[in-house]
């Protein structure tokens, strides 16, 4: 497992369809692999390794991170900004963030606005400056990228990680893995690895990624957070170090339920503990995954962090190392015999 790759996708910035650093990060780990490379129309990557069947997989995960953008800029120099996904409105006070200009400059600055009724208002980038001019003389302009300023950070606790967007760079991570480790392996079906683009606002590369490379199958690869640490029970079934999570519903999308018992009988077989939640709300890449053309059976995976469309998150190395184990072998196991096991409606 490379660790300087994970701590390269959290570090690149890339809102949605602002997505470069992020490809570009992938692109210098695994471009030497022979692997097929093609993107969608919004900025997805997708890399396919063909099999010995006609019928494919796809697995994706999104590149895009929650974050700002530059709305206007005021004559007291004050760079105002409109939140880009969900960003939790505590964390939009008073952190550090940076802005990149459209020739790839970064301006940092410190965010803040007004706080009532558990709501930002007025969200501001301040750098400094005093005056207008100041600010457009550093190339800031409106539409401009802003992101977390954080830096991945191996913790003190043996194994614990700590960066921005690993929401959903994760993915993107155990996918670059999982791509190293099968890149000699002859596997029964085609697998596709979508990093899409935009999820965070509305599932939108996955719709488009799945149009362009029409799988048979999707396993979507995200991540999930439990509202309090101070609850650790059998009702916080998203606590780190306890294996990864498979949701048996969402607001998206309820799962293909012969492809959730492959993903329990796969763990069971390999010893790896799961976590099994649902979600009351939110969504994922399968929300949208799943209903393109005929319709795709789907099931989707969360690696387990604590703190999330914030600042930081903090990972578990072992969850992580689980993730791409269960999913080797499930793609080195995965016949047309398991396909048809699970569309065989009828």
């Amino acid at each position: 497992m490379n660790i300087e790759f994970l701590k390269n996708l959290s570090n690149a910035d890339g809102i949605a369809s602002n997505e470069k650093e992020v490809r570009q990060a992938i692109l210098t780990e695994l471009d030497e692999l022979s692997y097929e490379k093609g993107t969608d129309g919004l900025g997805s990557l997708i890399f396919t390794k063909k099999g010995t069947s006609p019928k494919s997989i796809m697995i994706c995960g999104h590149m895009d991170e929650v974050g700002f953008m530059v709305r206007s800029i005021s004559q007291l120099g004050l760079i105002h900004l409109m939140v880009v996904g969900g960003v939790k409105p505590l964390a939009q006070r008073l952190q550090k963030i940076r802005i990149t200009t459209f020739d790839g400059r970064k301006i940092s600055g410190v965010i803040n606005g007004e706080y009532r009724d558990g709501k930002t208002e007025n969200l501001y980038c301040d750098i400094g400056a005093t005056t207008a001019e100041e600010v457009a003389e550093l190339g800031i302009e409106v539409g401009n990228m802003g992101c977390y300023a954080t830096e991945f950070e191996d913790f003190a606790i043996k194994d614990i990680y700590a960066g921005k967007a690993f929401d959903d760079r994760l993915a993107c991570f155990v996918m670059g893995e999982l791509m190293k480790k099968l890149a000699e392996e002859e596997l029964p079906l085609t697998v596709h690895f979508a990093n899409t683009s935009s999820e965070e606002v509305g599932i939108r590369g996955a719709k488009t990624a799945v149009q362009a490379i029409n799988p048979d199958i999707v396993f979507v690869i995200d991540v999930a957070t439990f509202s309090t640490e101070f609850v650790r029970d059998h009702t916080n079934q998203r606590q780190i170090g306890k294996g990864p999570i498979l949701t048996h519903f969402d607001r998206t999308l309820a799962p293909n339920l012969e492809m959730v018992h492959y993903v329990k009988e796969t763990a069971k077989n390999l010893e790896i503990p799961l976590q099994l939640d649902m979600f009351n709300s939110g969504g994922t890449d399968g929300g949208e995954a799943h209903k393109v053309n005929e319709g795709k059976p789907t099931v989707v995976t969360i690696l387990p962090v604590r703190y999330g469309h914030c600042a930081y998150s903090i990972v578990n190395k072992q969850d992580i190392q689980e993730m791409i184990d269960l999913y080797a072998a499930m793609l080195k196991n995965f016949t047309e015999e398991t396909y048809h096991r699970m569309v065989d409606f009828i």
